[in-house]
Protein backbone atom coordinates (compact mmCIF):
# COMPACT_ATOMS: atom_id res chain seq x y z
CA UNK A 1 0.00 0.00 0.00
CA UNK A 2 1.48 3.71 -0.94
CA UNK A 3 0.90 5.59 2.15
CA UNK A 4 1.93 8.44 0.44
CA UNK A 5 -0.41 8.73 -2.03
CA UNK A 6 -3.40 6.81 -0.20
CA UNK A 7 -2.77 8.17 3.43
CA UNK A 8 -4.06 5.80 6.49
CA UNK A 9 -6.60 7.78 7.38
CA UNK A 10 -8.54 7.71 3.89
CA UNK A 11 -10.48 4.91 2.55
CA UNK A 12 -8.50 4.00 -0.41
CA UNK A 13 -6.12 0.89 -0.69
CA UNK A 14 -4.33 -1.34 -2.83
CA UNK A 15 -4.85 -4.86 -2.43
CA UNK A 16 -3.28 -7.92 -4.60
CA UNK A 17 -2.68 -4.96 -6.85
CA UNK A 18 -6.08 -3.40 -7.09
CA UNK A 19 -7.31 -0.31 -5.84
CA UNK A 20 -9.81 -0.55 -3.28
CA UNK A 21 -12.49 2.22 -2.16
CA UNK A 22 -13.30 1.27 1.63
CA UNK A 23 -13.79 -2.88 1.17
CA UNK A 24 -15.02 -2.65 -2.61
CA UNK A 25 -12.37 -3.39 -5.55
CA UNK A 26 -12.90 -1.05 -7.88
CA UNK A 27 -12.93 -3.57 -10.67
CA UNK A 28 -16.11 -5.08 -9.06
CA UNK A 29 -17.47 -2.02 -9.44
CA UNK A 30 -17.11 -1.14 -12.75
CA UNK A 31 -18.25 -5.41 -13.62
CA UNK A 32 -20.95 -4.82 -11.51
CA UNK A 33 -22.31 -1.03 -12.14
CA UNK A 34 -20.80 -0.14 -15.60
CA UNK A 35 -18.19 2.73 -16.42
CA UNK A 36 -17.81 5.78 -16.20
CA UNK A 37 -18.97 5.92 -12.24
CA UNK A 38 -18.83 8.16 -9.77
CA UNK A 39 -18.30 6.05 -6.04
CA UNK A 40 -18.51 7.96 -2.94
CA UNK A 41 -17.56 6.76 0.81
CA UNK A 42 -20.20 6.32 3.91
CA UNK A 43 -17.25 6.31 5.83
CA UNK A 44 -14.58 8.93 4.77
CA UNK A 45 -17.96 11.14 4.31
CA UNK A 46 -19.06 10.10 8.19
CA UNK A 47 -14.83 10.95 9.05
CA UNK A 48 -14.70 14.00 7.29
CA UNK A 49 -17.54 15.71 9.01
CA UNK A 50 -16.29 14.20 12.67
CA UNK A 51 -12.43 15.27 11.99
CA UNK A 52 -14.05 19.08 10.87
CA UNK A 53 -15.75 19.16 14.13
CA UNK A 54 -13.06 18.13 16.35
CA UNK A 55 -10.49 19.78 14.51
CA UNK A 56 -11.92 23.27 14.44
CA UNK A 57 -13.66 22.57 18.26
CA UNK A 58 -9.92 22.59 19.58
CA UNK A 59 -9.42 25.74 18.49
CA UNK A 60 -13.04 27.96 19.58
CA UNK A 61 -13.20 27.01 23.07
CA UNK A 62 -15.87 29.79 23.15
CA UNK A 63 -18.63 28.51 21.92
CA UNK A 64 -20.60 26.00 19.97
CA UNK A 65 -19.24 25.16 16.23
CA UNK A 66 -20.66 24.22 13.41
CA UNK A 67 -19.64 22.36 9.89
CA UNK A 68 -21.85 24.03 7.48
CA UNK A 69 -21.14 21.78 4.46
CA UNK A 70 -21.33 23.50 0.91
CA UNK A 71 -24.20 21.80 -0.93
CA UNK A 72 -22.83 23.39 -4.28
CA UNK A 73 -19.75 21.08 -4.02
CA UNK A 74 -22.06 17.88 -3.37
CA UNK A 75 -25.72 17.98 -3.42
CA UNK A 76 -26.82 14.26 -3.99
CA UNK A 77 -29.89 13.85 -1.93
CA UNK A 78 -28.27 10.37 -0.34
CA UNK A 79 -24.70 12.38 1.28
CA UNK A 80 -26.84 14.99 2.43
CA UNK A 81 -28.79 12.35 4.34
CA UNK A 82 -25.76 10.84 5.53
CA UNK A 83 -24.29 14.52 6.93
CA UNK A 84 -27.41 15.43 8.14
CA UNK A 85 -27.75 12.18 10.14
CA UNK A 86 -24.19 13.26 12.04
CA UNK A 87 -25.78 17.16 12.81
CA UNK A 88 -24.18 18.59 9.67
CA UNK A 89 -25.66 22.01 8.65
CA UNK A 90 -25.69 23.30 5.18
CA UNK A 91 -24.20 25.89 2.67
CA UNK A 92 -26.80 26.65 0.78
CA UNK A 93 -26.51 29.01 -2.55
CA UNK A 94 -29.69 28.04 -4.91
CA UNK A 95 -33.23 27.21 -4.11
CA UNK A 96 -32.69 23.99 -5.75
CA UNK A 97 -29.89 23.28 -2.91
CA UNK A 98 -32.30 24.40 -0.16
CA UNK A 99 -35.03 22.10 -1.63
CA UNK A 100 -32.13 19.06 -0.98
CA UNK A 101 -31.13 20.50 2.71
CA UNK A 102 -35.17 20.75 3.62
CA UNK A 103 -36.00 17.37 2.12
CA UNK A 104 -32.89 16.15 4.10
CA UNK A 105 -33.74 17.18 7.24
CA UNK A 106 -31.05 19.44 8.34
CA UNK A 107 -31.62 21.72 11.09
CA UNK A 108 -33.01 24.66 10.17
CA UNK A 109 -30.55 27.14 11.94
CA UNK A 110 -27.67 25.80 10.67
CA UNK A 111 -28.77 26.21 6.71
CA UNK A 112 -26.90 29.27 5.85
CA UNK A 113 -28.86 30.79 2.35
CA UNK A 114 -26.19 32.81 0.46
CA UNK A 115 -25.99 34.12 -2.84
CA UNK A 116 -26.97 37.28 -4.46
CA UNK A 117 -29.81 38.63 -6.07
CA UNK A 118 -32.02 36.47 -4.34
CA UNK A 119 -36.21 37.03 -5.65
CA UNK A 120 -39.45 37.45 -2.72
CA UNK A 121 -40.22 34.23 -3.42
CA UNK A 122 -36.69 33.14 -2.57
CA UNK A 123 -36.62 35.10 0.03
CA UNK A 124 -40.13 34.11 1.36
CA UNK A 125 -39.34 30.89 1.53
CA UNK A 126 -36.17 30.89 3.53
CA UNK A 127 -38.61 33.19 5.93
CA UNK A 128 -40.78 30.28 6.22
CA UNK A 129 -38.24 27.90 6.71
CA UNK A 130 -36.42 29.50 9.51
CA UNK A 131 -33.07 29.37 8.16
CA UNK A 132 -29.92 31.72 8.19
CA UNK A 133 -30.75 34.58 5.67
CA UNK A 134 -26.72 35.43 4.70
CA UNK A 135 -27.15 39.25 2.78
CA UNK A 136 -25.33 39.97 -0.04
CA UNK A 137 -27.37 43.02 -1.63
CA UNK A 138 -27.73 46.35 -0.05
CA UNK A 139 -31.78 46.18 -0.45
CA UNK A 140 -32.33 42.78 1.08
CA UNK A 141 -32.24 43.34 4.13
CA UNK A 142 -35.46 46.27 3.57
CA UNK A 143 -36.95 43.74 1.24
CA UNK A 144 -36.65 40.96 4.22
CA UNK A 145 -38.18 42.74 7.03
CA UNK A 146 -40.86 43.65 4.41
CA UNK A 147 -42.17 40.20 4.05
CA UNK A 148 -41.32 39.08 7.02
CA UNK A 149 -43.87 41.51 8.45
CA UNK A 150 -46.35 40.15 6.19
CA UNK A 151 -46.15 36.86 7.92
CA UNK A 152 -45.97 38.14 11.33
CA UNK A 153 -42.80 36.86 12.15
CA UNK A 154 -39.05 37.77 12.46
CA UNK A 155 -36.26 36.74 10.40
CA UNK A 156 -32.74 35.99 10.88
CA UNK A 157 -29.70 37.28 8.79
CA UNK A 158 -26.15 37.56 8.48
CA UNK A 159 -24.48 39.74 6.53
CA UNK A 160 -21.71 38.89 3.99
CA UNK A 161 -19.00 40.86 4.10
CA UNK A 162 -15.93 42.05 1.81
CA UNK A 163 -13.14 43.04 3.93
CA UNK A 164 -9.97 45.04 2.32
CA UNK A 165 -6.78 42.24 1.77
CA UNK A 166 -3.75 44.42 0.98
CA UNK A 167 -1.66 41.52 2.73
CA UNK A 168 -2.54 38.76 0.75
CA UNK A 169 -0.18 39.80 -1.66
CA UNK A 170 0.55 36.38 -3.21
CA UNK A 171 -0.83 35.34 -6.50
CA UNK A 172 -4.39 34.17 -6.18
CA UNK A 173 -5.30 30.21 -8.06
CA UNK A 174 -8.50 31.11 -9.24
CA UNK A 175 -8.30 33.38 -11.78
CA UNK A 176 -6.19 32.42 -15.08
CA UNK A 177 -5.39 35.83 -15.45
CA UNK A 178 -1.64 36.65 -13.03
CA UNK A 179 -3.18 38.85 -9.70
CA UNK A 180 -3.17 38.84 -6.43
CA UNK A 181 -5.28 37.46 -3.76
CA UNK A 182 -6.53 40.71 -2.54
CA UNK A 183 -7.71 41.47 -6.12
CA UNK A 184 -8.74 38.20 -6.63
CA UNK A 185 -11.33 38.72 -3.45
CA UNK A 186 -11.75 42.41 -4.72
CA UNK A 187 -12.65 41.12 -8.31
CA UNK A 188 -15.28 38.47 -7.30
CA UNK A 189 -18.99 39.38 -6.90
CA UNK A 190 -19.60 38.43 -4.06
CA UNK A 191 -19.96 40.08 -0.41
CA UNK A 192 -21.01 43.31 0.88
CA UNK A 193 -18.06 46.07 0.09
CA UNK A 194 -16.75 47.06 3.49
CA UNK A 195 -17.83 50.88 2.29
CA UNK A 196 -21.36 50.50 3.23
CA UNK A 197 -21.02 48.37 6.15
CA UNK A 198 -21.38 50.69 9.23
CA UNK A 199 -24.62 52.33 7.93
CA UNK A 200 -26.29 49.23 6.77
CA UNK A 201 -25.54 47.47 10.01
CA UNK A 202 -27.11 50.60 11.89
CA UNK A 203 -30.59 50.28 10.12
CA UNK A 204 -30.64 46.63 10.38
CA UNK A 205 -30.57 47.00 13.88
CA UNK A 206 -34.20 49.65 14.01
CA UNK A 207 -35.59 47.01 11.95
CA UNK A 208 -38.73 45.30 13.45
CA UNK A 209 -38.75 42.09 11.82
CA UNK A 210 -34.99 41.39 11.02
CA UNK A 211 -32.06 39.70 13.88
CA UNK A 212 -28.98 40.31 12.80
CA UNK A 213 -27.55 37.10 14.46
CA UNK A 214 -23.67 37.92 13.51
CA UNK A 215 -21.20 37.83 10.44
CA UNK A 216 -20.45 36.23 7.58
CA UNK A 217 -17.22 35.97 4.99
CA UNK A 218 -16.25 33.32 2.71
CA UNK A 219 -12.51 33.89 1.06
CA UNK A 220 -12.45 31.01 -1.13
CA UNK A 221 -9.75 28.64 -2.44
CA UNK A 222 -7.32 31.11 -3.41
CA UNK A 223 -4.17 29.57 -1.99
CA UNK A 224 -3.87 26.40 0.43
CA UNK A 225 -0.89 27.92 2.83
CA UNK A 226 -1.40 28.30 5.99
CA UNK A 227 -0.46 32.12 5.26
CA UNK A 228 -2.72 32.88 3.38
CA UNK A 229 -5.40 31.41 6.36
CA UNK A 230 -3.29 33.73 8.78
CA UNK A 231 -3.84 36.69 6.51
CA UNK A 232 -7.75 36.29 5.39
CA UNK A 233 -8.79 35.92 9.29
CA UNK A 234 -6.59 38.31 10.23
CA UNK A 235 -8.73 41.36 8.39
CA UNK A 236 -12.03 39.87 9.04
CA UNK A 237 -11.58 39.87 12.37
CA UNK A 238 -10.11 43.15 12.30
CA UNK A 239 -13.41 43.96 10.53
CA UNK A 240 -15.98 42.47 12.69
CA UNK A 241 -14.50 44.56 15.75
CA UNK A 242 -14.53 47.27 13.60
CA UNK A 243 -18.10 46.80 12.97
CA UNK A 244 -19.26 46.15 16.38
CA UNK A 245 -18.08 49.08 17.99
CA UNK A 246 -19.53 51.48 15.29
CA UNK A 247 -22.67 49.83 15.96
CA UNK A 248 -22.88 50.66 19.22
CA UNK A 249 -21.16 47.76 21.14
CA UNK A 250 -23.41 45.52 18.65
CA UNK A 251 -22.42 41.69 19.91
CA UNK A 252 -22.73 38.88 17.60
CA UNK A 253 -24.34 35.18 18.33
CA UNK A 254 -22.70 33.67 15.47
CA UNK A 255 -19.58 34.31 13.19
CA UNK A 256 -19.38 32.37 9.92
CA UNK A 257 -15.69 31.85 8.53
CA UNK A 258 -17.22 30.41 5.48
CA UNK A 259 -14.69 27.91 3.26
CA UNK A 260 -11.64 26.80 1.16
CA UNK A 261 -9.54 24.50 2.25
CA UNK A 262 -8.06 22.23 0.17
CA UNK A 263 -7.94 18.42 0.00
CA UNK A 264 -4.61 16.74 1.11
CA UNK A 265 -3.60 15.84 -2.45
CA UNK A 266 -4.78 19.63 -3.78
CA UNK A 267 -5.90 18.81 -7.50
CA UNK A 268 -6.90 22.46 -7.51
CA UNK A 269 -5.32 24.83 -10.61
CA UNK A 270 -2.02 22.21 -10.61
CA UNK A 271 -2.53 21.87 -14.80
CA UNK A 272 -0.40 24.46 -14.91
CA UNK A 273 -1.90 27.13 -17.64
CA UNK A 274 -0.27 30.13 -16.68
CA UNK A 275 3.07 28.01 -16.61
CA UNK A 276 2.01 26.72 -19.61
CA UNK A 277 1.36 29.53 -21.21
CA UNK A 278 5.33 31.07 -20.29
CA UNK A 279 6.68 28.20 -21.42
CA UNK A 280 4.86 28.90 -24.94
CA UNK A 281 7.06 32.07 -25.08
CA UNK A 282 9.61 29.84 -25.44
CA UNK A 283 8.89 26.72 -26.95
CA UNK A 284 7.50 28.43 -30.31
CA UNK A 285 10.01 30.29 -31.13
CA UNK A 286 12.18 27.26 -30.24
CA UNK A 287 9.73 25.29 -32.83
CA UNK A 288 10.31 28.27 -35.25
CA UNK A 289 13.62 28.42 -35.02
CA UNK A 290 13.70 24.66 -35.35
CA UNK A 291 12.53 24.53 -39.03
CA UNK A 292 16.13 25.31 -39.63
CA UNK A 293 16.57 21.31 -39.34
CA UNK A 294 15.69 18.26 -40.73
CA UNK A 295 11.66 17.01 -40.06
CA UNK A 296 12.95 14.30 -38.52
CA UNK A 297 14.93 16.62 -36.15
CA UNK A 298 12.72 18.33 -35.37
CA UNK A 299 10.32 16.28 -34.55
CA UNK A 300 12.95 14.25 -32.40
CA UNK A 301 13.48 17.33 -30.28
CA UNK A 302 10.11 18.46 -29.70
CA UNK A 303 9.37 15.03 -28.64
CA UNK A 304 12.20 15.08 -26.30
CA UNK A 305 11.03 18.51 -24.99
CA UNK A 306 7.45 17.12 -24.53
CA UNK A 307 8.90 13.92 -22.14
CA UNK A 308 11.60 16.51 -20.34
CA UNK A 309 9.95 19.79 -19.91
CA UNK A 310 6.08 19.37 -20.69
CA UNK A 311 5.15 16.16 -18.91
CA UNK A 312 2.58 16.89 -15.61
CA UNK A 313 3.11 15.08 -12.15
CA UNK A 314 -0.04 14.73 -10.29
CA UNK A 315 -0.07 15.45 -6.22
CA UNK A 316 4.03 16.72 -6.20
CA UNK A 317 3.26 18.89 -2.56
CA UNK A 318 0.49 17.66 -0.35
CA UNK A 319 -1.70 20.45 1.50
CA UNK A 320 -1.64 21.26 5.21
CA UNK A 321 -4.20 18.84 6.93
CA UNK A 322 -7.03 20.18 8.12
CA UNK A 323 -5.89 20.33 12.04
CA UNK A 324 -3.53 22.60 10.66
CA UNK A 325 -5.81 24.65 9.01
CA UNK A 326 -7.80 24.87 11.72
CA UNK A 327 -5.35 26.10 14.00
CA UNK A 328 -4.13 28.72 11.63
CA UNK A 329 -7.50 29.75 10.75
CA UNK A 330 -9.12 29.68 14.09
CA UNK A 331 -6.47 30.46 15.73
CA UNK A 332 -5.85 33.79 14.12
CA UNK A 333 -9.13 34.67 14.35
CA UNK A 334 -9.98 34.03 17.76
CA UNK A 335 -6.90 35.75 18.87
CA UNK A 336 -7.36 38.83 16.86
CA UNK A 337 -11.04 39.11 18.51
CA UNK A 338 -9.45 38.92 21.81
CA UNK A 339 -6.98 41.01 21.44
CA UNK A 340 -9.40 43.44 20.59
CA UNK A 341 -11.44 43.54 23.13
CA UNK A 342 -14.30 41.57 21.60
CA UNK A 343 -16.22 39.49 23.77
CA UNK A 344 -16.64 36.09 21.99
CA UNK A 345 -17.96 34.49 24.89
CA UNK A 346 -20.89 31.89 23.83
CA UNK A 347 -20.56 32.76 20.12
CA UNK A 348 -20.97 30.32 17.81
CA UNK A 349 -18.40 29.65 15.29
CA UNK A 350 -19.17 28.38 11.29
CA UNK A 351 -17.62 26.22 9.30
CA UNK A 352 -18.45 26.11 5.62
CA UNK A 353 -16.16 23.64 3.82
CA UNK A 354 -16.71 22.22 0.24
CA UNK A 355 -13.75 20.83 -1.75
CA UNK A 356 -11.57 20.23 1.30
CA UNK A 357 -14.29 18.34 3.19
CA UNK A 358 -15.80 16.47 0.05
CA UNK A 359 -12.82 15.79 -2.14
CA UNK A 360 -11.28 12.95 -0.79
CA UNK A 361 -14.76 10.47 -0.16
CA UNK A 362 -15.10 10.03 -4.09
CA UNK A 363 -13.42 8.56 -6.76
CA UNK A 364 -14.33 8.59 -10.73
CA UNK A 365 -13.71 5.31 -12.71
CA UNK A 366 -13.14 4.98 -16.03
CA UNK A 367 -12.32 1.65 -18.46
CA UNK A 368 -10.02 2.05 -21.53
CA UNK A 369 -10.90 1.76 -25.15
CA UNK A 370 -8.09 2.01 -26.51
CA UNK A 371 -4.60 2.73 -26.21
CA UNK A 372 -3.10 4.60 -29.15
CA UNK A 373 0.28 4.93 -30.27
CA UNK A 374 2.55 7.23 -32.99
CA UNK A 375 5.96 7.14 -33.06
CA UNK A 376 6.31 9.55 -36.24
CA UNK A 377 7.01 11.98 -36.91
CA UNK A 378 6.61 13.06 -33.46
CA UNK A 379 6.30 10.44 -30.42
CA UNK A 380 2.56 10.61 -28.97
CA UNK A 381 0.66 8.21 -26.84
CA UNK A 382 -3.29 8.62 -26.04
CA UNK A 383 -4.86 6.88 -23.36
CA UNK A 384 -8.67 6.60 -24.77
CA UNK A 385 -11.62 6.64 -22.06
CA UNK A 386 -15.32 6.00 -21.95
CA UNK A 387 -15.68 9.37 -19.86
CA UNK A 388 -15.09 12.83 -20.29
CA UNK A 389 -14.00 16.03 -18.95
CA UNK A 390 -17.28 17.37 -19.70
CA UNK A 391 -18.47 14.89 -16.67
CA UNK A 392 -15.86 16.30 -14.71
CA UNK A 393 -16.99 20.41 -15.97
CA UNK A 394 -15.73 21.94 -11.97
CA UNK A 395 -12.36 20.60 -12.67
CA UNK A 396 -11.73 21.49 -15.90
CA UNK A 397 -13.24 25.25 -14.86
CA UNK A 398 -10.24 25.36 -12.52
CA UNK A 399 -7.70 23.77 -13.97
CA UNK A 400 -7.56 20.79 -12.12
CA UNK A 401 -4.73 18.03 -12.34
CA UNK A 402 -6.09 15.15 -10.30
CA UNK A 403 -3.97 12.14 -9.22
CA UNK A 404 -4.78 9.26 -10.47
CA UNK A 405 -3.68 5.28 -11.20
CA UNK A 406 -4.69 2.36 -12.96
CA UNK A 407 -6.95 0.36 -10.98
CA UNK A 408 -6.53 -2.96 -11.79
CA UNK A 409 -2.55 -2.24 -11.93
CA UNK A 410 -1.55 0.25 -9.25
CA UNK A 411 1.43 -1.93 -8.31
CA UNK A 412 3.16 -1.62 -11.96
CA UNK A 413 5.50 1.11 -13.03
CA UNK A 414 4.93 3.72 -15.29
CA UNK A 415 6.31 3.41 -18.51
CA UNK A 416 4.80 5.61 -21.17
CA UNK A 417 4.16 9.46 -20.87
CA UNK A 418 0.21 9.70 -22.49
CA UNK A 419 -2.26 11.95 -22.52
CA UNK A 420 -5.45 10.37 -20.48
CA UNK A 421 -8.17 11.25 -23.10
CA UNK A 422 -12.04 11.68 -23.15
CA UNK A 423 -14.92 10.05 -25.47
CA UNK A 424 -15.99 14.01 -26.67
CA UNK A 425 -14.86 15.37 -30.29
CA UNK A 426 -12.80 18.20 -28.43
CA UNK A 427 -9.18 17.45 -27.57
CA UNK A 428 -10.91 16.62 -24.17
CA UNK A 429 -7.59 16.19 -22.21
CA UNK A 430 -7.81 14.73 -18.50
CA UNK A 431 -4.78 14.31 -17.75
CA UNK A 432 -2.23 16.01 -20.06
CA UNK A 433 1.27 14.61 -20.43
CA UNK A 434 0.97 12.07 -17.81
CA UNK A 435 3.13 9.10 -16.91
CA UNK A 436 1.10 5.70 -17.16
CA UNK A 437 2.34 1.60 -16.94
CA UNK A 438 1.49 -0.44 -20.10
CA UNK A 439 -2.12 0.08 -20.76
CA UNK A 440 -4.49 -2.51 -22.83
CA UNK A 441 -8.09 -1.69 -23.41
CA UNK A 442 -10.58 -3.02 -20.36
CA UNK A 443 -8.33 -1.23 -18.09
CA UNK A 444 -9.47 1.05 -15.34
CA UNK A 445 -8.54 4.61 -14.61
CA UNK A 446 -9.45 5.74 -11.45
CA UNK A 447 -9.36 10.10 -10.94
CA UNK A 448 -9.28 10.42 -6.95
CA UNK A 449 -10.39 13.66 -5.17
CA UNK A 450 -13.43 13.84 -7.10
CA UNK A 451 -16.54 14.30 -4.03
CA UNK A 452 -16.47 17.88 -4.68
CA UNK A 453 -17.79 19.95 -7.39
CA UNK A 454 -17.28 17.01 -9.98
CA UNK A 455 -20.06 15.06 -10.78
CA UNK A 456 -22.56 17.94 -9.70
CA UNK A 457 -20.92 19.61 -12.86
CA UNK A 458 -21.26 17.40 -15.55
CA UNK A 459 -22.58 18.05 -18.64
CA UNK A 460 -24.29 16.49 -21.63
CA UNK A 461 -21.64 17.33 -24.30
CA UNK A 462 -22.22 15.43 -27.10
CA UNK A 463 -25.49 13.81 -25.91
CA UNK A 464 -23.30 11.85 -23.63
CA UNK A 465 -25.89 10.02 -20.48
CA UNK A 466 -24.23 11.31 -17.16
CA UNK A 467 -22.82 8.88 -15.16
CA UNK A 468 -24.56 7.08 -12.03
CA UNK A 469 -23.34 7.82 -8.49
CA UNK A 470 -22.53 4.23 -6.01
CA UNK A 471 -22.17 4.46 -2.44
CA UNK A 472 -19.95 2.34 -0.91
CA UNK A 473 -20.11 1.15 3.17
CA UNK A 474 -17.79 -1.86 3.99
CA UNK A 475 -18.15 -4.27 1.45
CA UNK A 476 -21.61 -3.08 0.02
CA UNK A 477 -22.25 -1.09 -3.18
CA UNK A 478 -25.87 0.98 -4.07
CA UNK A 479 -26.90 3.07 -6.37
CA UNK A 480 -27.15 6.74 -5.17
CA UNK A 481 -28.00 8.30 -8.83
CA UNK A 482 -28.78 6.29 -11.46
CA UNK A 483 -27.21 6.84 -14.73
CA UNK A 484 -29.01 8.57 -17.85
CA UNK A 485 -29.91 6.75 -20.51
CA UNK A 486 -29.76 8.33 -24.29
CA UNK A 487 -33.88 8.97 -23.69
CA UNK A 488 -32.71 10.93 -20.63
CA UNK A 489 -30.78 13.05 -22.70
CA UNK A 490 -33.71 14.33 -24.50
CA UNK A 491 -36.36 13.82 -22.35
CA UNK A 492 -36.71 17.94 -21.80
CA UNK A 493 -36.36 17.82 -25.94
CA UNK A 494 -39.94 19.15 -27.64
CA UNK A 495 -40.86 18.66 -31.50
CA UNK A 496 -43.84 21.61 -32.67
CA UNK A 497 -46.31 19.30 -34.35
CA UNK A 498 -46.21 22.07 -37.13
CA UNK A 499 -43.11 20.37 -37.82
CA UNK A 500 -44.15 17.04 -37.31
CA UNK A 501 -46.94 17.56 -39.99
CA UNK A 502 -45.17 19.30 -42.49
CA UNK A 503 -41.62 17.48 -42.99
CA UNK A 504 -43.01 14.81 -44.86
CA UNK A 505 -41.24 12.31 -43.02
CA UNK A 506 -42.22 9.22 -40.91
CA UNK A 507 -44.41 10.46 -37.79
CA UNK A 508 -42.28 8.03 -35.65
CA UNK A 509 -40.07 10.17 -33.03
CA UNK A 510 -36.38 9.33 -32.66
CA UNK A 511 -37.61 8.59 -29.04
CA UNK A 512 -39.65 6.02 -29.32
CA UNK A 513 -39.47 2.48 -29.00
CA UNK A 514 -40.39 1.60 -32.80
CA UNK A 515 -37.60 3.94 -33.36
CA UNK A 516 -35.06 2.70 -31.16
CA UNK A 517 -35.90 -0.98 -32.51
CA UNK A 518 -36.04 -0.05 -35.95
Amino acid sequence: MNRQKYPADQCLSERNGHLFIEDCDTLKLVEDFGSPLFVVSEQQLRNNYRQYKRAFSQHWPNGQVDILPANKANWNTAVRTILSQEGAGADIYSEGELYSALACNVRRDLISVNGGGKSDDMLRRCIQAGVRITVEDLDEPERINRIAATLNTSAKIRFRVKPDFPNLWKKTDFAAESTSIDMGIQLYKSGIPAQYLEELGKQVLQMKNVELTGLHFHGGRHHNSLWYWRGLMKRYAQLVVHLCQAWGGYQPKELDIGGGFATERDPHSKLGIREDTVLTWFTYPLELALYSLSVSARYRVMSALIEKALIKIPGRKRAPTIEDYAEAAVGTFRDTLIRSGLDISNVRLQVEPGRGFYGNTGIHLSSVRKFKRQTQPLQMNWVLTDTTYFFMSGGVYEHNLHEFCVANKVDQPAKHIADVVGQSCYADRILPLVKVPDIAEGDVIAFLDMGAYQEVSAANFNALPRPGVVLVNGDQAEWIKLPETIEDVYRRDRIPERLRQNDGLNPVTPFSQEARHA
